[in-house]
């Protein structure tokens, strides 16, 4: 299995691509790569993402999304951090860029990219019983606080380099007045926290993020020469303070050739001031560095929803899951819509809407396949997927269940099934009904994963005179937006469907 995340944020934006051989086995990375779209720079008065910062945005994606292509992952995850979740128009610019380039940011809050980054790291450099990771961007600093693999208490303070550069250092090189000022924010912000955060006798300070990494180069190079790897190297905090002062007294053409920093001179004396004051504020007196952060965080998550959701599987839904791989499937938006559509397909039921008991399971198997035509052309690849299915060989399936799959998939977008449909006509008249009510709840499952983003949950359907009301979080604009080209079907068959949508947009906030 291959998978594909990204992580946009203030300064730059990385792709990884990792592959997991059989149950259990450690991801292997096939394909990274970093882009500087440097969002930061792309803000107007007001704070709005500009043009040129959408521009560089969908360059970016359009690089990642062609490279996990030819790996041959269909979908790309991307979390967006701090440069479009503080922009006004950070969600419009998403679901903008979602739309045209096929693969939407989802912009998540500074402590669910604290919650990922500490994931991350933890299974970069060892942890111990308590830690304490502090993660620096360009535009916010998360502190987070956990035990050997998962954290229990998370901040996120607006303290990125990029933005205290901007805010505080108009001097090359800085004066010291400048870098006090950068100090004395960090310290005015942490103090209120610093009780949550104050590092104990056994406790491990973690540093994450470019900074903490150049930080880390720079300290261990012999010469002009920097490490390959600085993974899990522990330095002091006044050994982080005398490599401040070292940088502070350079100008940026000069910095620019010390190991570690050739393109992050121009913010690396915010960087290391912010962690320094901020380690100083802790008490802390050493620090380990890893090179584990967000991305390889949102890795190991969507490698555990996977395992866990095969781990659920039924032996003929393992068949399914197989025949998806086989045909490149987006296994992402295929978990999803599978779990869409059981949620529904349960309200539905408890509405008092009668299905018979092999309902959820050829409903599950028609979600997790009803892109597989894909392979063969984005064009009628509904149909595609109808024939594929219909000779894929799907094991424990009679060949009446495997023709209701096939059906539901064809009717996943586009027509709704209709009498001038041979096929569709061929079938009994209550598995014909039962096709078109089936195939109702597929639409619209698909439509609230319209994003591909993976992060619509269902809250509540309910039923009165006046039709369904849908209750969803997490649903971005794109999403709304499917459910509501896609709710035709539903209709027809239950009557009309209103979509409730709970804020946040901004996910784990």
């Amino acid at each position: 299995m291959r998978v594909a995340v990204a992580d946009v944020g203030t300064n730059s934006s990385h792709l990884l691509i990792a592959e997991v051989r059989g149950e259990g086995g450690e991801p292997r990375v096939l394909d990274a790569l970093k882009d500087r779209t440097r969002l930061g720079e792309c803000l107007d008065a007001a704070g709005n993402l500009t043009p040129e910062g959408e521009r560089r945005l969908r360059e970016a994606l359009t690089r990642f999304r062609d490279l996990a292509g030819a790996a041959g992952v269909a979908e790309v995850q991307v979390y967006a951090t701090s440069a479009l979740r503080e922009a006004p128009n950070g969600p419009e610019v998403a679901a903008r860029v979602g739309a045209e380039v096929g693969v939407y940011p989802v912009i998540i809050s500074g402590e669910r990219e604290g919650e990922l980054t500490y994931l991350g790291a933890a299974h970069s450099v060892e942890f111990g019983t308590d830690n304490v990771l502090l993660d620096l961007g360009g535009g916010s600093l998360e502190f987070v606080r956990g035990g050997p693999e998962r954290a229990s208490d998370v901040l996120s303070l607006p303290l990125g380099a990029i933005r205290m550069t901007r805010a505080h250092l108009h001097s090359d090189p800085p004066r010291g007045g400048e870098v006090r000022a950068v100090r004395e924010t960090v310290q005015a912000a942490l103090r209120p926290h610093l009780e949550r955060f104050r590092p104990g006798p056994d406790t491990r300070v973690i540093l994450s993020s470019g900074t903490a990494e150049a930080a880390a180069t720079l300290l261990a190079a012999r010469g002009d020469e920097g490490p390959e790897r600085v993974n899990g190297l522990s330095f002091t905090v006044a050994e982080l303070g005398a490599a401040l002062e070292r940088v502070r007294s350079l100008p940026a053409a000069r910095r620019a050739r010390l190991p570690g920093l050739e393109r992050r001179a121009d913010t690396v004396v915010a960087g290391f001031a912010v962690l320094h004051a901020a380690l100083e504020e802790l008490g802390a007196q050493t620090f380990t560095v890893s090179e584990g952060a967000l991305r390889e965080g949102m890795l190991i998550e969507e490698l555990e929803r996977t395992a866990a959701y095969v781990s659920g599987l039924s032996p003929r839904q393992r068949s399914v899951l197989a025949t998806a791989e086989r045909f490149g499937a987006n296994l992402g938006h295929a978990r999803q819509v599978a779990a869409l559509s059981r949620d529904l397909l349960a309200g539905l039921e408890a509405a008092g809407e009668s299905f018979p008991p092999e309902a959820r399971s050829l409903l599950t198997a028609a979600a997790g396949l009803h892109e597989v035509g894909q392979i063969v052309a984005q064009s009628s690849h509904h149909k595609h997927s109808a024939y594929l299915i219909r000779h894929a060989g799907l094991r424990g399936f009679s060949p009446r269940e495997i023709e209701l799959i096939a059906q539901l998939a064809r009717y996943h977008r586009k027509s709704p099934p209709k009498p001038s449909h041979p096929e569709f006509m061929a079938l009994p008249p209550a598995d014909r009904a039962l096709v078109s009510r089936l195939a109702a709840v597929l639409r619209v499952a698909d439509g609230l994963d319209r994003s591909h983003a993976g992060q619509t949950r269902v809250r509540h359907l309910g039923r009165d005179a006046g039709g369904w009301t849908l209750g969803v979080e997490g649903a971005t604009p794109l999403d709304r937006e499917g459910m509501e080209a896609k709710a035709d079907l539903w209709t027809r068959e239950f009557g009309p469907l209103r979509l409730a949508v709970a804020e946040p947009v901004i996910l784990g906030a």
